[in-house]
């Protein structure tokens, strides 16, 4: 990786030439920084991030659930499972690099669309390396509570870098290059209080994106915000990092800002409540944070398998 200008220095915003097409910003995660990270581990509570995999139920955007079967190898003695109908983004998940484009430039890197159908940035690179090294919760629900700004779950508000800043100032968290960033909004626990029909209701209305939900935006402020930190990759608890609807230029978006032309990994759907409660209590939002995505050659995203270790 060549030396890190400033996000305002990038040309037209884009990171390319300064990092590797497959690994993007991940490469920030090196072994010292891991080492490092390992430190942090204070009480050995572990907390996993992932969601069940048949939730949100039902699936979003247009998605469909998946159907487990057990069955036997040899009578009742050996039973072996299998997955129909998988989609390995439909619950908690890291965008691949290949999931969404520059509309004119194309995938991370320069990629056009056929090499990426093609497994050129596939995530068995982020696979092969495995994701782990500090991560930061921000926890924007928190904090909006307590300052009497609360984020509602079923609004389209924006989350803006001031904001992250203000949050990490009041936990007296500080960034550091190659965190990954965990921000909480809440969604996920207002979701999974929510009756079967509503939630079939956000479903509905996921599939022409008319859902209405918080998330991280405008994207050019929070692409800088990110870049300028250092962020190796940033995971959120809503279902597609940035507010829904989206409005505004597609150029503008957080997955076209940040995934495409920064090369940094989105993470969607990810539960942080019981890690949030616990750095709450004890007022330290810093920890291990490990992650394994599939090995799935040529894979446009992955459940992450991601654990954060207190």
């Amino acid at each position: 990786m060549t030396s890190r200008p400033k996000y305002q220095d990038l040309p037209g915003g884009s990171a390319w030439g300064h990092q590797g097409a497959r690994l993007g910003s991940l490469e920030l995660l090196t072994a010292e920084r891991v080492a490092g990270a390992a430190q942090l581990v204070r009480t050995g509570l572990r907390y996993p991030l992932d969601l069940p995999l048949d939730e949100p139920s039902p699936p979003f955007f247009g998605r469909e659930p998946f159907r487990h079967e057990v069955f036997s190898l040899l009578g009742d003695v050996v039973l072996d499972d299998k997955l129909d109908s998988f989609y390995p983004q439909a619950s908690t998940q890291w965008d691949g690099f290949g999931h969404f484009a520059h509309p004119e430039l194309g995938f991370h890197g320069g990629t056009d669309a056929d090499a990426a159908r093609a497994g050129a940035i596939g995530i068995e690179a982020w696979a092969e390396h495995g994701i782990a090294g500090r991560g930061v919760l921000l926890d924007i629900a928190r904090h909006g509570e307590a300052t009497g700004a609360p984020i509602d779950p079923s609004g389209s508000t924006a989350i803006p870098a001031d904001l992250l800043d203000a949050t990490a100032r009041a936990q007296g968290t500080e960034l550091r290059i190659g965190d990954v960033l965990c921000v909480r909004t809440g969604w996920i626990g207002w979701y999974r209080a929510l009756a079967s029909g509503p939630r079939a209701e956000l479903a509905a209305a996921s599939k022409d994106y008319t859902l209405r939900t918080p998330g991280l935006g405008p994207g050019p402020g929070i692409a800088e915000f990110l870049w300028d930190h250092g962020v190796a990759a940033v995971a959120c608890d809503n279902p597609g990092v940035e507010p829904f609807p989206f409005s505004g230029e597609v150029n503008d978006c957080v997955h076209v800002r940040v995934l495409a032309l920064l090369g940094v990994p989105l993470g969607e759907f990810f539960d942080f409540d019981a890690l949030a409660a616990d750095c709450g209590a004890d007022g330290t939002y810093d920890f291990l944070f490990t992650s394994a995505p599939l090995q799935l050659r040529g894979g446009i995203g992955s459940p992450p398998n991601a654990i954060a270790i207190r």
